[in-house]
C-alpha cells in the first residue's frame, strides 16, 4: 500500500493512478494532517510525500511517521517542486528531508516511471529489513 500526499489534485491523481497501475493499493491525502491520520490508520508500506504542504509540512509529517511504531518501517519518498523556497538556515530541503527520515528526495516533476521504480526498490529493501511488512499488491 502506498500513501500519496500532494496538495495539487492533478499531480496527486497522476501519481496515484500510475502507482495503482504498477500493482499497488493506493490511498491519497491532500495535506499533512490527513496524511498523518491515514498513515497511522492504514500503515502504508510507502509514502510519496510533497514537502511543501499547508498546515503540517512534509518534514513534520516525516518526523511524526518515523516516530510512530505503526509507520516507522514505511519507505518515504519526498519531493518538492523546482524553485520552491529553501530553508532560512541555508540547509537544502533534500538534506532536511533525509534528516527528517525520508529515504529519498526528488525535485519534481518526477517521471512516474522513476517514482514507481524507486518506490518498488525501497519497499523491497525495507521489507527485507522488517519481515512481516510485505507490500500489498493487487
Amino acid at each position: 500500500m502506498v500513501l500519496v500526499v500532494e496538495e495539487e489534485d492533478e499531480l496527486r491523481e497522476l501519481y496515484a493512478a500510475r502507482l495503482a497501475g504498477a500493482g499497488f493499493v493506493v490511498i491519497e491525502a491532500p495535506d499533512g494532517s490527513t496524511a498523518v491520520e491515514k498513515a497511522l490508520e492504514r500503515g502504508p508500506h510507502a509514502i510519496v510525500l510533497d514537502l511543501v504542504l499547508s498546515g503540517i509540512d512534509g518534514l513534520k509529517v516525516a518526523r511524526r511517521l518515523r516516530a510512530d511504531d505503526r509507520t516507522r518501517a514505511a519507505a518515504i519518498v519526498s519531493f518538492v517542486r523546482k524553485g520552491a523556497p529553501d530553508t532560512a538556515g541555508g540547509a537544502g530541503l533534500g538534506t532536511l528531508a533525509i534528516a527528517a527520515g525520508c529515504d529519498l528526495f526528488f525535485a519534481r516533476p518526477v517521471a512516474p516511471a522513476i517514482l514507481i521504480r524507486e518506490v518498488l526498490l525501497l519497499v523491497a529493501r525495507r521489507s527485507r529489513s522488517a519481515p512481516g511488512r510485505l507490500p500489498a499488491a493487487k
